[in-house]
């Protein structure tokens, strides 16, 4: 299955994300870090949940 440019986006962001997180040098910056991943990683799994979902009839 083929992404789209919107989901590639995500994927690569949500992983740049985690590498900041774990560069950081104080807590507060490693907590925006990976607060953000986790946003990312919703828009992944919602645009999942679209491609699942069928119109209703």
């Amino acid at each position: 299955m083929q992404m789209s440019a919107d989901i590639e986006f995500y994927v690569r962001r949500e992983r740049q994300e985690r590498q900041l997180a774990e560069r950081a040098r104080d807590t507060d910056g490693r907590r925006v870090h990976l607060e953000l991943a986790r946003c990312y990683a919703q828009l992944i799994a919602d645009a999942g949940e679209g491609n699942t979902r069928s119109d209703p009839a």
